[in-house]
């Protein structure tokens, strides 16, 4: 891709579980202990099955359950603000906040 320079906007110091994917690390809100997703699948509506890396049982969490996330990244397909050129770019979601705009290294 590209260089060039992204705007973001940070991301909420809390999400809901439903945005959680595999690989993701996040807390449970009054607990410190990161825990990261090995597997997520829909348990009942509205719980999904987490399973947790260094963990024998999966747990369980409702839809709008909050969280607070400290690794959740995520590819995004950008395009530049002042050309036509494109590019992907992982950004962490907690570190590096929700991407709004992109800037090419052509401008």
């Amino acid at each position: 891709m590209p260089n060039g320079f992204i705007v973001t906007v940070e991301q909420t110091p809390t999400v809901h579980a439903t945005t959680l994917q595999e690989g993701d690390t996040f807390t449970l809100v009054g607990n410190d202990s990161p825990l990261t997703i090995l597997t997520k699948r829909r348990h009942l509506q509205p719980l999904w099955l987490l399973g947790l890396e260094g963990h024998l049982s999966p747990i369980t969490l409702r839809d709008e359950e909050p969280i607070r996330p400290l690794r959740m990244l995520r590819a995004f397909d950008l395009i530049c603000q002042l050309c036509p050129r494109t590019g992907r770019r992982v950004l962490d979601l907690p570190v590096h906040g929700l991407p709004q705009a992109w800037v090419c290294d052509q401008h």
